[in-house]
């Protein structure tokens, strides 16, 4: 008799624990205050639950970690309680730290769904000797160290078939080694990138899929031999141009000169996709920040070489620095580049490259346009051209820091007071 009333206290309580939770974390505890959060946050963790029985529009019993879930949801107050005070005032530092960890873990909460699905499959086999009562978990940071290092194919984890998202991807390319693909719906990105990654447009509890791909094609990059490996070790990618997004499998973002120089036969594929950058950045001038902007993504890639004959004609002012921040103090580690034949670029009236110029082309003569001249913290450029003398609204010559050799017809001009060099 005691188990028969265990078990209907135990379908009681499951009965009712939507209305439970409903109730605690959605309706304020007393008049005039607000509630902990809204039924639609509170409805989006129990969803995450992958134990929750659900429905498009319901959910039929909440799951076995709901409250897991929204127990981590609400312990992000404290972080903001450490780093600023207790401050509910809006816009006060508190409040947007607040407001910012609130909207990561929404924007990340399919990974937990992903990690709480492993996590209660592997809980059920010999080979996971962790820890296997959630609550145990402080975070979810946690919990996903303890199980990334278990691989588990796709087909232990999902009923989704190969046979039914076939149609919904495109092969755009392949060789030997790679396939590219781009997914044409979420089923078909969630089956093609939900078992070798940790992309939010991957994951079956995310919509975050129709969000890109709306903008633009996702590039899947699938090295084949890595089709039966988790998030931590596959070498697959995806790259989303409009975002400005290149992660890999793990979800983290990459640095695209490391990733071309390690796997190059990729490179001529994604070259016109790069090159879009520069299409929308060029004009009469030309500005770039080495290596932290977007044309630079292109130049880490393609080369400097590459770079200049993609340049307009009518350029009229040329302006590329490094970034110092990135490159320390130690000159070594940039990288530098001659200037290539400048006679076509007829209009150019500025000149400025810093910290990355090893030479000048003796074309340089032939820009009659010329008023500026600016080659600072060059350390590897060792002359500049003697016919720079010849040039008739040359006004300024700047070698900041640079042991450029000058030549005596330049002096002169600057001695006469036609020209100022910078040194």
């Amino acid at each position: 008799m005691g188990f028969l009333l265990d078990t209907i206290k135990q379908i009681i309580l499951e009965n009712t624990r939507y209305e439970i939770l409903m109730q605690k974390f959605t309706e304020p505890k007393k008049k005039g205050k607000e509630a902990l959060m809204d039924k639609q946050t509170l409805m989006a963790f129990m969803k995450a639950d992958p134990t929750t029985r659900q429905t498009d529009e319901e959910i039929n019993k909440v799951g076995a970690y709901s409250q897991w879930i929204i127990k981590q949801y609400m312990g992000l107050q404290q972080g903001c309680d450490q780093a600023h005070g207790y401050d509910p005032k809006p816009n006060s530092p508190w409040t947007q730290c607040l407001v910012e960890k609130r909207r990561l873990f929404m924007e990340d909460l399919y990974k937990v769904t992903e990690d709480l699905l492993k996590f209660d499959y592997l809980k059920k086999t010999t080979k996971y000797t962790g820890e296997k009562d959630i609550n145990k978990f402080q975070s979810t940071e946690q919990l996903y160290d303890a199980i990334k290092d278990f691989d588990i194919s796709k087909e232990e984890l999902t009923t989704t078939k190969a046979e039914r998202v076939r149609d919904d991807v495109e092969v755009v390319h392949e060789d030997a080694d790679w396939i590219v693909m781009v997914p044409k719906t979420k089923e078909a990105s969630c089956h093609y990138g939900g078992g070798e990654s940790r992309w939010c447009t991957a994951s079956k509890s995310s919509n975050y899929y129709d969000h890109y791909s709306k903008q633009g094609p996702l590039y899947m990059i699938m090295r084949k031999a890595d089709s039966k490996k988790g998030p931590n070790e596959s070498r697959s990618h995806q790259f989303h141009f409009e975002s400005n997004s290149f992660m890999n499998a793990e979800d983290r973002s990459i640095d695209l000169a490391t990733f071309f120089n390690q796997y190059p036969e990729l490179k001529p594929f994604f070259q016109d996709k790069f090159a879009r950058y520069l299409d929308t950045s060029f004009g009469e001038k030309i500005e770039v920040r080495y290596p932290s902007d977007t044309v630079s993504k292109y130049i880490s890639i393609y080369g400097f070489e590459d770079f200049f004959k993609r340049i307009p004609k009518g350029l009229k002012r040329l302006d590329i620095e490094y970034n110092d921040r990135q490159y320390g103090n130690d000159k070594k580690e940039r990288p530098g580049f001659a200037l290539p034949d400048l006679s076509p670029y007829k209009n150019m009236e500025v000149l400025h490259v810093e910290g990355l110029l090893s030479e000048i082309p003796e074309s340089v003569g032939q820009l009659q346009q010329l008023e500026f001249i600016s080659v600072p913290n060059n350390p590897n450029l060792r002359e500049i051209p003697e016919n720079v003398a010849n040039l008739p609204n040359l006004e300024v010559l700047n070698i900041k820091q640079t042991p450029a050799k000058v030549p005596p017809a330049l002096e002169d001009k600057a001695s006469r007071g036609e020209l100022i060099i910078i040194r």
